[in-house]
């Protein structure tokens, strides 16, 4: 397909011929985790909630990449409208939604740290009903993960959990221009209108998406300096997600400058010659892999203490704010 003027060129390009080889191997790169992740699954000490951005980033890459291996042998298949947009929408989404997880686990892990010791009127037999963990009831050996917790902090951790909710905001900033970017793309190629449109939108989602990844680091690092008990390992492995991040997402800055009047153009800037594909295929796709195999290697349930779910509270229930209230009590009793 050719047009009269030149549009947004697609990120990664269309798969000619010369691709099949290398969709081939990244069809069998994310299969290689899915053991892994059913493993996660299936292991209630390891099943969370957060593996679901990981799964859905496996099958969503191996259904590219299979239908990549089509097209690279397939003149129609290759410009098709329903792909190309489907391509362009999910590439440009996958590493936002595991940046995301991101702010899940440091939830967990600044809320974790406000929880204060056990009290004998604390129920024992209802992991929901414990105010001293994320995932397990207390007990005289896993109350708190990262250390201990001589008073209970429920305003700092109102705090907490006010700022990850605005701080996960951040990411859908960035996720919704892409994801119209996305739908729009395959107009971009018929009316300059919407093609600078979608142009503006792709920076947009990338470059608050980069910002969001600085912040995040920046956030982490306070959460290293600030919040006794955090282990190192802990952080770097935050880290490490975030670099993956950034990694695409300066990647997709540095191309989107890029314009194409045909699809399927192997002029510099079309996204389809052999340097553009290995920028893409290192800065983007195993960016995106190594993100998500960071995220379902490690059992994080165990390592964040997460619980199936996270922590997904606005506030305390009534049952948790009683008992704050008992242990404050008590505490001015003894003080008197």
């Amino acid at each position: 397909m050719s047009s009269t003027f030149a549009f947004p060129s697609p990120v990664g390009g269309v798969s000619l011929p010369s691709d099949l080889g290398s969709s081939v191997f990244f069809v069998l790169l994310h299969a290689s985790l899915l053991p892994v992740l059913v493993w996660r699954i299936s292991n209630s000490n390891s099943r969370a909630i957060l593996s679901m951005s990981s799964m859905i980033g496996i099958l969503e890459r191996m259904i590219i990449f299979s239908l990549r291996s089509v097209q690279s042998h397939d003149d129609a298949l290759r410009v098709r409208k329903g792909l190309l947009i489907y391509v362009q929408s999910t590439l440009g989404g996958t590493y936002i939604w595991i940046a995301m997880d991101v702010v899940t686990l440091a939830r967990c892990l600044m809320v974790n740290s406000t929880k204060g010791p056990i009290t004998q009127d604390t129920p024992h037999n209802d992991p929901s009903a414990s105010p001293f963990s994320t995932e397990a009831p207390p007990s005289s050996t896993s109350h708190f993960v990262n250390g201990d917790v001589s008073v209970d902090q429920p305003r700092n951790r109102k705090f907490y959990r006010r700022f990850t909710d605005f701080w996960r905001l951040l990411y859908f900033a960035a996720a919704i221009p892409g994801i119209i970017a996305g739908i729009r793309y395959y107009s971009s190629t018929t009316n300059p209108t919407t093609a600078d449109y979608v142009m503006a939108l792709r920076y947009a989602s990338s470059g608050i998406a980069l910002l969001c990844n600085i912040f995040s680091a920046g956030v982490v690092a306070w959460i290293a300096t600030n919040i006794p008990g955090i282990r190192r390992g802990q952080i770097i492995y935050l880290l490490a997600i975030l670099a993956c991040g950034a990694s695409t997402a300066i990647y997709r800055l540095a191309f989107m400058y890029n314009r194409a009047t045909s699809f399927t153009s192997t002029a510099p800037g079309s996204g389809n010659t052999a340097a553009e594909k290995a920028a893409f295929y290192i800065f983007h796709i195993l960016s995106d892999w190594g993100a998500i195999a960071l995220m379902l290697v490690p059992n994080v349930r165990r390592w964040f203490n997460t619980g199936l779910l996270g922590d997904y509270r606005s506030s305390d229930p009534p049952h948790e704010l009683a008992a704050q209230e008992l242990v404050k009590t008590r505490t001015n009793n003894n003080a008197v």
